[in-house]
């Protein structure tokens, strides 16, 4: 679920400024002296400006949503960064203090990116606001006294603390809903990070090298431990040995629908999978294998299809297809690719060799 993007937009940019204000400030005379010294800036908007071109030339929709990525420097005393979904990207001037090396600056920065990517802040927009829907509806400011003075005063103080109440349990439901998605979206943002730095020849194994050595020395904050589990999530990817890079289906002149799974390297054996009734879909799991794509969830509008659900487990890729109903199913290696054929029977044409399971109604 995820809010307009113009309405995101506004809403994210006042949150993002809202939370740089509960952050401390630099000290000025440090302010005159990074004035001074513009490399730290440099860094940022040189890797800011590659990141962005390779953004915009892997996710080309972006462009429907806003025209350039911005990167600013946040003179915050501790390390930190912040983004919003209109493309803002902050660094907080305590990263300098760290005294990052490039992959650990570069990652940082196309980890923001990936939230404005992966249209989190939409997200966590749309939560907010279903959350003060829901305080409105189910704990309104109404008041039914009146006449006497005091009975008016007794309605107005009774109307404020509902009020209060109802701001308060949304505040409260939204941030709950929105820590039960985090990590989601945090590695999300992860996979969509490494896919910028590739594009630009970056090392998977430097950047989780140079995360690991980085936040050795850094904090128990929220925004470190953040990065501690980024750096778990890179070292884990840069581990496996292949990686799914593409996802697509469409539908055949015969009935079929044919899934389309892309790697990087072609599969050695077809993976192993399962099947459920309720609710009908159909699992594969690809060993040794990352999410490349960048997103874990895809719709799809094809015949028998409703959508596609990718989750990473311990160094494996776990591939859900869920059905209107269930089909049976073939699997055959292409190349570099994975053909999922889904049809409502067993073709007789097509080999028993290249099927792996089927499943009926």
């Amino acid at each position: 679920m995820t809010a307009p993007a113009s309405v995101s937009a506004v809403y994210s940019e006042i949150d993002m400024k809202l939370s740089l204000v509960t952050e401390g400030d630099t000290d000025s005379t440090c302010i005159e002296e990074c004035k001074l010294d513009h490399a730290f800036e440099q860094r940022i908007l040189g890797l800011g400006t590659r990141l962005a071109h390779a953004a915009f030339g892997t996710y080309p929709e972006l462009a429907g949503r806003f025209d350039k990525f911005k990167f600013v420097i946040a003179e915050k005393a501790s390390p930190g960064s912040t983004s919003s979904a209109a493309g803002t990207v902050a660094i907080f001037r305590g990263v300098q203090k760290l005294q990052p090396s490039e992959e650990f600056l570069a990652f940082l920065i196309a980890r923001e990116m990936g939230y404005v990517i992966g249209r989190h802040h939409d997200e966590r927009t749309a939560t907010s606001i279903l959350f003060s829907i829901l305080g409105s509806v189910f704990i309104p400011g109404i008041s039914f006294f009146s006449g006497s003075a005091v009975m008016a005063q007794t309605a107005a103080t009774t109307a404020t603390s509902t009020t209060i109440a109802s701001a308060a349990a949304s505040f409260i439901g939204s941030k709950i809903t929105m820590e039960s998605y985090k990590l989601d979206q945090l590695r999300e943002a992860d996979a969509i990070a490494l896919i910028l730095l590739g594009k630009l020849e970056w090392s998977k194994n430097d950047i989780a090298d140079a995360l690991v050595a980085g936040t050795r020395v850094m904090n128990k904050d929220s925004w470190s431990n953040d990065l501690r589990a980024s750096a778990d999530d890179v070292f884990r990817l840069a581990g496996a040995q292949n990686s799914i890079t593409r996802l697509g289906a469409s539908s055949t002149g015969n009935g079929e629908t044919v899934i389309k799974v892309g790697l990087e390297q072609p599969l050695v054996n077809l993976p192993a999978g399962f099947t459920t009734d309720t609710p009908p879909r159909i699992v594969l799991d690809f060993p040794n294998t990352a999410n490349g794509l960048g997103k874990s969830f895809q719709d799809f509008h094809e015949r028998g299809l409703n959508s596609t659900h990718i989750i990473q487990v311990a160094g494996r890729t776990r591939l859900s297809i869920n059905l209107n109903q269930m089909l049976f199913y073939s699997t055959r290696i292409e190349g570099n690719s994975l053909l999922i054929t889904l049809r409502d029977k067993v073709a007789d044409t097509v080999a028993i060799s290249d099927i792996s399971h089927l499943s009926k109604n």
